[in-house]
């Protein structure tokens, strides 16, 4: 799974009026992905709104949208998605299809229907990108965390757009965004190696403090995309307001540029690699 930030928490920002009053109205709220040779998935929920009770978890599953209409098409053909429970998930239900895999270069249109909500989104992938090396370095005084960071050359002919995501364990499908690592190669240094520290994914919904480092062994798999500068804008603006308060959403007045219509959320497209990681107790 491709997710950083769980949208189900997402508190109605974008509800808010010039006088700060919330809008109680429910949201559509789309989570959305296809990387090259993956399966499309997406996950729906509804805002929840900010009230000064406390929401309990066991509440937020009445947010989780079930028996939507959810179809993509690649302009050749369009597949239904079928929704099913998967514990594998946050939110645990999904929608997807075993049908059609995502392609380098091609479109995908993304449309949703549950009751009056519509929701359109176009993406597309571009060409996966690769590491020259991924190495591991203790902390300094400290011999159970470890930094990993990631080395690459890149073609800066064009503007090409970059992000690290990191999953725990060997059966998660949980991707969590890797800390600050959403890339524009147009800051990149035209007569070097790129040099990208990888941090291990900050999950919004967890308060018992964040480590950005990873510990003696772990196993990690981290994801490294490409994508197109709609993407690349949301993604950036949602690091910039999870960096200046607690939840991504509520914790700065400029919205994510968000390519959902019809509902607030993202639908992107990945052209993504895969490498595994096993922090050793000691490296060579």
């Amino acid at each position: 799974m491709h997710r950083l930030l769980p949208l189900l928490f997402v508190l109605l920002l974008v509800a808010c009026n010039t006088d700060d009053q919330v809008d109680d109205q429910p949201t559509l709220v789309v989570e959305g992905w296809i990387d090259n040779d993956g399966f499309p998935t997406v996950l729906l929920t509804t805002t929840v709104p900010i009230t000064k009770k406390p929401h309990k978890i066991n509440e937020l599953g009445d947010h989780i949208l079930r028996w939507a209409r959810v179809a993509v098409n690649d302009g050749e053909q369009e597949v239904v998605l079928t929704g099913k429970l998967d514990r594998r998930y946050f939110p645990p239900y999904v929608y997807t299809s075993g049908r059609m895999r995502g392609v380098v270069g091609r479109t995908y249109r993304l449309t949703v229907d549950y009751g009056d909500f519509h929701a359109e989104a176009e993406t597309s992938i571009p060409p996966a990108p690769t590491l020259d090396s991924l190495r591991l370095r203790p902390l300094v005084d400290n011999d159970t965390l470890f930094q990993l960071r990631a080395y690459f050359h890149d073609d800066l002919s064009e503007p090409r757009f970059y992000k690290f995501f990191t999953s725990m364990g060997t059966d998660s499908r949980m991707f969590l965004s890797s800390y600050m690592q959403t890339l524009s190669n147009e800051v990149f240094d035209p007569n070097a190696e790129q040099d990208i520290a990888v941090y291990k994914g900050r999950l919004v919904t967890r308060r018992d403090g964040y480590v950005p480092y990873f510990e003696a062994f772990d196993t990690v798999m981290v994801k490294f995309v490409a994508m197109d500068r709609q993407s690349f804008l949301m993604w950036n603006q949602l690091e910039h307001n999870m960096t200046l308060g607690g939840f991504p959403m509520t914790s700065a007045k400029e919205n994510p540029h968000f390519n959902v219509r019809g509902g607030i959320g993202y639908w992107c497209g990945y052209g993504a690699t895969f490498y595994p990681v096993i922090v050793r107790d000691s490296l060579p």
